[in-house]
């Protein structure tokens, strides 16, 4: 082994790379700890320290204390000899971090059922030490798991404790959270939400937010939280925490109700995210908040039945509120998520987005309405030159996407023989679809050949009692995703049911104004191309900070001149990378696929090329320039 390897940050890079493969990087981890005496030990703290099940660990039990069926032993004599923990005591001190929260994902990738209680049954079946993992540092406990089952990972090195989901009860939970603090007294990170079962009286939710808040007080030093609705007093109690920095909240109007003006400290927090069903609410909370954080996100989901409180009016009086004393505090991020708009005529985004002109520091602005909005080059100009530090930019139509499926051609009439019988009626399919329809190609399953098992090292292997139980860091045999015949492409990239106003002429303007900018989300109509023909046609406007950008829902007419003009102003940009990544190509003798707008696809080849032609292009001497 190279000397080079034994450099603790040289060793950090390779492994920080061997931890990217997703695919392998499991695998990896374990050759090393087999083959290299030097690496062994680190190989091994890489490979144990992230978990998303508990089926490793409960592994260790069932390798070393299973008798298989044809040995010699007797069951009395197994139940007589002492169980054999060396190997969940080597391996259970280096897990840092638990997630399971996402078993369905495990065991869809590994082949099996979900079964915490299972797993966590092993190990709890001998005595083991308390707590189980006792470097524990990160926790994510499974969505609708029992609390009481966590007294035996938490520890007092905990310092992130995560529970998506819990159904309240009475006693148990009370129980169970009341006792939580004293396991684990210094998270900082938390994320509690806690639901009532259909039926409870309102005194039984009433307590259940009253333990709630008592519980998150007694962390003192709770730095980022997450919690679903408590009481007025709960966010009275919240709000003078000083270590608190980062908040989400799902706040309803009994919540905010009794809130005075000014009532609301938060004297160190820096993000604020909050859930709230109307406007109304949202606007309260707001002023009963004294300052604002650096970072603030706003949620409102209202249903149609509450339309008539929903209209711009009411959001320029909420982005008043979040403007006011902009000289004061500087607001760098912000997003709003909008419900209907009262009135069915599209409603222009600056005009609602003018009060926030004031907030110079903004670095980050997401909004997302559900009801149509205009936008022109001019208007985005103005928020430009409102913003000239902005780096994020989305405006997004959340209406249900339309659907447009354009009919195939219906196939040709199949040749006549050579004596033709006469015609049968046709056969009728009332209910199930289309008569007559033409058949379908058939469904191909590719079936995959599973690797060789590797075997866990296990202690004294040569004796009786070694079960050769199946490995758990092994490489996952390629599951091929299965291609019936596809639908139409629009299916699947349906059009956005939003007004593309926004020209390349404005975009410009954007990029000019805004230097900084490295991602936006907008619908832009790159069928307008006038004056962008020539060989400059951004006239030096060049940004090389975007690399993803959202453009492929956007109408199009030619794709050769976009490219040039894309490549132009934004030499380093893939069109289709980030959210708009092309899927992979199907395996051999599987149906091709089109799932991407052909014409964008064309732009983003011709990029690809343009790009390759300017690396690979032979400088001129100096002389010549």
């Amino acid at each position: 082994m190279h000397h080079a390897l034994l450099i603790p940050d040289v060793r950090a890079y390779i492994f920080a790379s061997i931890k990217e493969d997703k695919q392998t990087g499991r695998c990896t981890f374990a050759i090393l700890a087999r083959t290299c005496s030097a690496l062994s030990e680190a190989s091994l703290d890489a490979l144990w320290s992230e978990l998303d099940s508990l089926r490793p660990l409960a592994s260790c039990i069932y390798a070393t204390n299973t008798i298989p069926l044809d040995d010699e032993l007797t069951i009395e004599v197994n139940n007589d000899m002492r169980p054999d923990c060396s190997v969940f005591n080597k391996y259970a001190h280096r897990v840092r971090k638990l997630d399971l929260s996402g078993q369905q994902r495990f065991w869809r990738r590994n082949g099996g059922y979900p079964s915490v209680t299972e797993d966590l049954g092993a190990l709890l079946y001998y005595p083991l030490n308390s707590p189980l993992l006792p470097n524990l540092r990160h926790l994510a406990w499974a969505p609708g798991m029992g609390l009481n089952l966590l007294r035996h990972l938490l520890g007092p090195h905990l310092l992130s404790l995560k529970i998506p989901s819990h159904r309240w009860s009475s006693a148990s939970t009370l129980f169970a959270l009341t006792k939580i603090p004293g396991l684990c007294p210094k998270i900082k990170s938390l994320t509690l939400q806690v639901h009532s079962w259909d039926g409870h009286i309102d005194s039984e939710l009433t307590q259940s937010t009253h333990c709630i808040s008592r519980v998150i007080g007694s962390w003192a030093k709770l730095e980022e939280l997450d919690c679903n609705p408590m009481t007025f007093e709960g966010l009275l109690r919240l709000s003078g925490m000083k270590s608190l920095r980062i908040l989400r909240l799902q706040v309803n109007t009994a919540s905010v109700i009794d809130l005075t003006p000014d009532s609301l400290s938060f004297p160190s927090l820096q993000t604020f995210q909050f859930q709230t069903d109307t406007l109304d609410t949202a606007i309260t909370l707001m002023k009963a908040m004294k300052s604002f954080p650096k970072s603030l996100k706003i949620d409102v989901f209202a249903g149609r039945s509450r339309r008539g409180t929903c209209s711009p009016e009411i959001v320029g009086v909420l982005l008043g509120l979040v403007s006011r004393d902009a000289l004061y505090h500087e607001l760098r991020h912000f997003s709003l998520n909008l419900p209907f708009l009262l009135g069915d005529d599209p409603d222009n985004v600056s005009v609602i987005l003018r009060p926030l002109f004031v907030c110079r520091e903004l670095r980050t602005l997401s909004i997302r309405m559900s009801s149509p909005f205009t936008l022109s080059d001019d208007n985005l100009e103005t928020m430009a030159d409102a913003w000239p530090l902005l780096e994020e930019l989305e405006l997004i139509d959340l209406r249900p996407r339309v659907a447009t499926q354009t009919p195939p051609p219906p196939p040709p009439p199949p040749p006549l023989p050579p004596n033709p019988q006469p015609s049968l009626p046709p056969i009728t399919t009332a209910g199930l679809g289309q008569p007559n329809q033409a058949p379908q190609p058939p469904v191909v399953t590719v079936m995959a050949q599973h690797h060789a098992p590797m075997p866990i090292p296990l202690p004294n292997a040569g004796q009786a009692n070694q079960f050769p139980y199946l490995p758990v860091f092994t490489i996952p045999p390629p599951v091929f995703p299965v291609f019936p015949a596809f639908p139409p492409p629009d299916l699947f990239f349906p059009i956005r049911s939003r007004t593309a106003e926004i020209t390349f002429h404005g975009l410009i303007s954007l990029l000019k104004l805004c230097p900084n900018l490295y991602y936006f989300d907008l619908a832009l109509d790159a069928t307008k191309l006038d004056d962008l023909q020539g060989d400059n046609p951004g006239g030096g406007v060049c940004n090389r900070l975007v690399k993803y950008a959202r453009l492929i829902d956007s109408p199009i007419s030619d794709p050769e001149a976009v490219a040039r003009i894309l490549f132009d102003i934004l030499p380093e940009l893939d069109p289709l990378a980030g959210p708009n990544a092309l899927l992979p190509a199907p395996p051999q003798n599987m149906p091709p696929h089109n799932m991407v707008p052909q014409r964008w696809n064309t732009v983003r080849q011709r990029m690809m090329d343009f790009r390759n032609d300017a690396r690979h292009a032979t400088p001129q001497p100096v002389s010549q320039i």
